[in-house]
């Protein structure tokens, strides 16, 4: 029963996710969570703080205003102090050049009493560096900039 209630609360996060509402997400974290989005790019990077992770959905929405993510697939696993999530997505959106851009990746977290308290990101890398390549140079600098870490604002 556990496993189908993280499944639909899952689901409901990245609905808001398309609605660019990610303070659902934030809401959803632990006191000590941990977020890491793998690549060396100006998404790349751990955060453990909410206004790092504020920041980070901000700059996402800045380079992929229309952001969409469809969930693929779907994995639950484990019990409510140890739940385990994987999920398959592909995401699609319009560049800030009016350009379309399609990837995938994987997002594995670990829910505990139904808080995030870990997820990382493994995408295609390569093709999100190579945006921000173009992107930063035609004149959208955020794409090249550094990463937002615990220490960083946007």
């Amino acid at each position: 029963m556990f496993r189908l209630i993280a499944r639909r609360q899952y689901r409901r996060a990245w609905q808001a996710m398309n609605a660019h509402d990610y303070d659902a997400i934030i809401r959803r974290f632990a006191p000590d969570f941990r977020v890491t989005f793998h690549g060396d790019t100006s998404l790349g990077g751990t955060r453990t703080t909410r206004a790092a992770m504020a920041a980070w959905f901000d700059r996402l929405f800045r380079l992929l205003p229309d952001a969409e993510f469809e969930l693929r697939q779907l994995a639950v696993d484990g019990p409510p102090w140890n739940t385990r999530i994987a999920g398959l997505f592909t995401l699609t959106a319009t560049t800030p050049l009016g350009e379309p851009y399609r990837n995938v990746f994987v997002q594995f977290v670990r829910l505990r009493f139904g808080r995030i308290c870990w997820y990382e990101v493994h995408e295609d890398s390569l093709r999100w560096s190579r945006l921000c390549q173009h992107l930063g140079s035609n004149g959208v600098t955020e794409a090249v900039a550094p990463p937002i870490l615990d220490a960083v604002s946007a």
